[in-house]
């Protein structure tokens, strides 16, 4: 870590050791390293002859509009010498919709890395928050919140309520030590050290629930790479390029247990050794946590960068045991590991079941992992109509969205290199980052697990990173927020017009009990012909959190029949129907009282 906020302090033994071996391994491998790259795919796993591999002529998708200068949002991202091939640039920056005021608007969090010289630092902060006025327009808080105080290279976030006091907390994840935020009353305070959280790795996806059921929310934290900087890789002409992950060795998962049943709400113990999770390591970028199994007990499914991806299955015991292979989503149907970015866990098919939606580099397809059976899975990414048409693609930041209100879930895409187009390539002229731009697509649900790629979100290039998702105007659609590698932050409004848009309700689900959204709860919204599950969590896409209430597409139905909330504890409770086009706020506590309909 370089700058005058950094510390220099002796590594174990056993890192330093891991950082000389890697540098062994990256002279050995020389020039043309490619393993996070545009990599081709291997002998044997090609398209067939009959499959299209670059894509028709496409155009914006009409009903998305950018309202970013309109909202006031004005962040751009930056990146000091991109000729460094620092590796961190290239992986992007995370983003957050969430409530932190506790008024009723999404407000919009960024992380922004970091300089390393620190001679832009009061221009390039770590993190910028945006606070949403009443009239829908943003305002830069960072100061007045505490989050200027950041002085690590930002990566991802995650938000939720570790000490149950009724406001969304925050951590960051960083190349470097990550922090925990502590928010009192809107404004935040790092309580990193206090708290007992100590991950000094380059941390990426990281996720809150309460994996123990206790009523307090735990976190687990995906790790990446021991990277070394300034390493110097190659692409396959020779020319210099950012590095991958096959260049340095992966590095174990953390599992922080919260202490708020002992009494200490908010502080934390590190369990995973315990758990199991510390027994295993791998380049990771994504997290989901789900209960896959059906058991009532969450586990965690890891994607990791070109390695075999990870389901932990929580035990009795409290202990995680990987079963990604016997479940069949550690590897593509071919048999190959992927480089796994964004992660997306949904019932998308609606048969009651969590189906797993991964995105990955251009020469691979973006993978479809469809329940088969409670627990067990298969690869569709075919049949489901995903895979070819992402094959000149590098997909990140992904999100399972009803955008249109139909009753069925779609999927937007981010989408970015990490290595630079072909010297052949017809790229469009630029700067330094034009031969990564790429722009990002949706993708519409035509049929029970069956999709049409119906064309770009913006015709803008731009080197797509995080996507989160939330209703920022609470007009009953789903907005986006998207990052881009040294480009703007994007907040695009869905502003498909209501004749070409089905009914909808808003269910937010609260635990009044510990004050906090009933993170894990899974709710069930019945409307006719429709049955559509989803689990509270803010977790998923690309080094991002999503807003927690759920959002649920009823098509032509302009009443819904009852709403089914599985609590954590595995006891079901049932509410009445009512009309269509509104937001229920149901609570979800051991002793609930629901709101009425």
């Amino acid at each position: 870590m370089n700058g005058p906020n950094a510390q220099v302090r002796q590594e174990p033994h056993a890192r330093l050791m891991r950082r000389v071996l890697a540098g062994l391994l990256l002279a050995f491998v020389g020039p043309g390293c490619r393993p996070a790259g545009d990599a081709q795919p291997p002998k044997g796993t090609g398209p067939g002859p009959n499959v299209q591999t670059t894509a028709p002529p496409e155009s914006a998708v009409k009903g998305w509009t950018d309202a970013s200068a309109e909202a006031g949002l004005d962040f751009e991202h930056a990146v000091e010498d991109p000729r460094k091939y620092h590796m961190p640039d290239i992986m992007g920056t995370g983003a957050a919709l969430f409530d932190y005021d506790n008024d009723g608007r999404l407000d919009l969090l960024l992380c922004h890395g970091r300089t390393r010289s620190g001679t832009a630092a009061s221009a390039l902060r770590e993190l910028v928050l945006y606070r949403q006025r009443p009239d829908g327009t943003f305002a830069d808080v960072t100061e007045a919140s505490g989050l200027g105080a950041q002085r690590v290279y930002a990566v991802g976030c995650a938000v939720g309520d570790v000490d149950n006091d009724g406001d969304l907390d925050l951590y960051v994840t960083c190349d470097g030590p990550d922090r925990l935020w502590r928010n009192d009353g809107g404004v935040f305070r790092d309580v990193t050290e206090e708290n007992g959280i100590l991950n000094e790795r380059w941390a990426t996806a990281a996720v809150f629930f309460d994996y123990d059921r206790d009523g307090w929310l735990d976190l687990f934290v995906v790790n990446y790479l021991d990277y070394v900087p300034g390493s110097r890789c190659e692409d396959g002409s020779g020319r210099p390029d950012f590095c991958g992950p096959s260049s340095f060795f992966g590095t174990p998962d953390k599992l922080f247990r919260n202490l708020g049943g002992e009494g200490r709400p908010g502080a934390f113990e590190d369990v995973s050794l315990a758990a199991g999770i510390a027994l295993a390591s791998g380049p990771g970028l994504g997290a989901a946590c789900r209960d896959f199994t059906g058991d009532g007990l969450p586990d965690i499914y890891v994607a990791n960068d070109m390695a075999e991806n990870r389901l932990w299955v929580q035990q009795a015991s409290g202990r995680f045991v990987d079963e990604a292979q016997p479940r069949g989503v550690h590897v593509n149907r071919l048999g190959h590991p992927e480089a796994s970015m964004g992660v997306v866990a949904d019932d998308l098919n609606s048969d009651g079941r969590y189906d797993i939606f991964l995105t990955h580099l251009r020469g691979e397809t973006n993978t479809l992992y469809q329940s088969a059976a409670q627990g067990l899975f298969d690869d569709r990414s075919a049949a489901s109509g995903l895979g070819p048409p992402s094959l000149s693609e590098t997909g990140f930041g992904a999100a399972a969205v009803d955008f249109d209100n139909d009753g069925d879930l779609d999927l937007m895409v981010a989408n970015g290199r990490v290595k630079r187009a072909p010297p052949d390539a017809a790229a469009p002229p630029g700067d330094f980052w034009s031969d990564y731009a790429e722009r990002p697509v949706i993708y519409e649900q035509t049929a029970p697990g069956r999709f049409v790629r119906r064309g770009w979100l913006d015709v803008r290039l731009g080197v797509g990173r995080a996507l989160a998702v939330g209703d920022v105007d609470n007009d009953g659609d789903l907005d986006l927020l998207v990052t881009n590698i040294a480009g703007p932050a994007r907040l695009y409004r869905n502003d498909l017009p209501a004749d070409a848009r089905g009914h909808w309700l808003r269910v937010e689900v609260v635990d009044s009990a510990r004050r906090r959204a009933a993170i894990g709860a899974e709710v069930t919204v019945v409307a006719g012909d429709l049955r559509q599950t989803r689990t509270v969590t803010a977790s998923g896409s690309y080094l991002s959190a999503h807003d927690a209430r759920l959002h649920f597409g009823l098509g032509p139905h302009g009443r819904f029949d009852r709403i089914e909330i599985r609590r954590v504890d595995g006891t079901v409770l049932v509410h009445p129907g009512g009309p269509a086009d509104r937001i229920l706020k149901l609570d979800a506590a051991p002793a609930p009282v629901l709101a009425p309909p």
